[in-house]
């Protein structure tokens, strides 16, 4: 049986919200990197404050909204598991990404969504949308899966698996290739495009693919994507990896895009 097109495969319960902490540590470095350091963000970044929360319609891993100084509002959601802890200055997770169905009082300065385009059927038309939550001037800030390097068959045959499964919904879990092909969405211009690589400690990652696993392996049985036994075999290999038993590398590139808005 297979699904309909579209819709969020991984997971709106607990266990999936609890699963998107130990993903957001594994990718903070590169995109902490990105928001503090690039060059498009980098004059725009440490001038903005509060974080104000975004209410869409599903994605994951990580998504914030920034306010610039002048907009009156403080508010925040954040929660726990969900997106990388706040340090101070920097900004505060909400719980999902998408086009905002409640509004800040004052249109942001600077959006940033991270690991929510391989969830959707059609990117450009969300980045269109997200542009019109943007003050003039604002800046939305992209960072998306690019390619994904490991010889380990566990993990291999994990990134087969979740692939599969997008795919399936009309979604692409190696995204960065399409938004990097795209026109630039109508009212935003493309300032920062570039790749990034992030080589995290491989036992982190297999915990993570096993924690995601869990929660959406039934959602792939389902669809017909793989069966029971064979799902139930890559966690007993993902867990060795994990356990440190044996070794494996992995290493991400990230495809980073930061766009302006006229």
């Amino acid at each position: 049986m297979t699904s309909a097109v579209g819709g969020y495969a991984f997971g709106d319960s607990a266990p999936a919200a609890r699963r998107l902490g130990p993903l957001a540590d594994l990718f903070e470095p590169t995109t902490r990197t990105f928001l503090e350091r690039s060059p498009a963000g980098r004059s725009a970044w440490p001038s903005t404050s509060a974080a104000a929360p975004a209410t869409p319609p599903a994605c994951s891993p990580r998504s914030w909204v920034r306010d610039a100084p002048s907009a009156s509002t403080s508010r925040s959601r954040s929660s726990p598991g969900r997106g990388p802890r706040p340090r101070p200055g920097s900004p505060s997770p909400s719980t999902t990404c998408g086009a905002s169905r409640s509004r800040p009082a004052a249109r942001p300065a600077c959006c940033s969504a991270g690991f929510c385009s391989s969830h959707l059927t059609d990117p450009a038309a969300v980045l269109a949308a997200w542009a019109t939550q943007l003050a003039p001037g604002g800046l939305l800030l992209v960072d998306e899966v690019e390619r994904i390097h490991t010889a380990d068959p566990a993990l291999r045959g994990y990134l087969e698996v979740a692939g599969a499964l997008l795919a399936s919904r009309g979604q692409t879990l190696e995204v960065g290739p399409v938004l990097h092909r795209l026109a630039d969405p109508p009212g935003l211009a493309r300032g920062h495009d570039r790749v990034a690589s992030l080589a995290p400690p491989v036992a982190g990652a297999a915990a993570m693919f096993g924690a995601n696993l869990a929660v959406w392996g039934e959602q792939a049985v389902h669809d017909g994507v793989a069966g029971r036994r064979e799902l139930d075999e890559l966690a007993s290999h993902l867990a060795v990896v994990a356990g440190g038993r044996r070794s494996a590398t992995i290493t991400w590139e990230l495809r980073q895009l930061a766009f302006q808005r006229a």
